[in-house]
């Protein structure tokens, strides 16, 4: 049973630039940052969801899945919540991934790509992670540069107005996961 949440406001803009985007250009969302919003629906959920995380977006790949976490319902303001992405083909199928909403698009921003957030378990230091990087999504995101600069100046106009890179997304990520404890 869903969880009774209304969606945030940066996810309602982000639904509204989905459907403007559809319209406009014939893409989604989806074809820019590589998840489809899908709030709060049962049937993205699996048996590794947390009861309280509140979906919002799936990859549609291996049942990967974002939601914010919201620590027992304790959280009223999707806002403020944290970011989880939940793999359930991985054995640490729960990992934080952003201390909200509003980072998570900032690292969208940052890597312009976030299928790295999926093997951040794998990363033993900076190095590593930015050796991955270099070699498994840079060339990809160098061809779709346009199109991505394209995506990245939408959410900064219509969903995140002043939304800015995060410097470190590796020091960002390994901070917040020390900051913020997952049960």
């Amino acid at each position: 049973m869903p969880l009774n949440y209304k969606r945030p406001e940066t996810l309602e803009k982000l639904v509204q630039l989905d459907q403007e985007l559809h319209q406009l250009h014939g893409q989604t969302v989806h074809d820019y940052i590589g998840f489809y919003i899908s709030f709060n629906n049962d049937d993205d959920r699996y048996e590794c969801t947390p009861e309280d995380a509140v979906v919002f977006g799936r990859t549609g790949v291996g049942g990967d899945h974002f939601a914010f976490y919201t620590y027992n319902q304790s959280l009223k303001d999707l806002e403020e919540a944290p970011i989880i992405f939940i793999q359930p083909m991985f054995d640490k199928a729960v990992n934080l991934v952003a201390r909200n909403l509003r980072d998570f698009l900032a690292l969208f921003i940052t890597l312009k790509e976030i299928y790295v957030l999926e093997r951040f378990e794998f990363y033993k230091n900076q190095s590593d992670f930015i050796k991955d990087y270099n070699e498994n999504y840079l060339e990809d995101i160098d061809l779709r540069e346009n199109e991505l600069e394209f995506f990245i100046e939408e959410l900064r106009e219509n969903v995140v107005e002043g939304i800015t890179e995060i410097n470190d997304a590796y020091a960002y990520i390994t901070n917040i996961r020390k900051e913020i404890q997952l049960p």
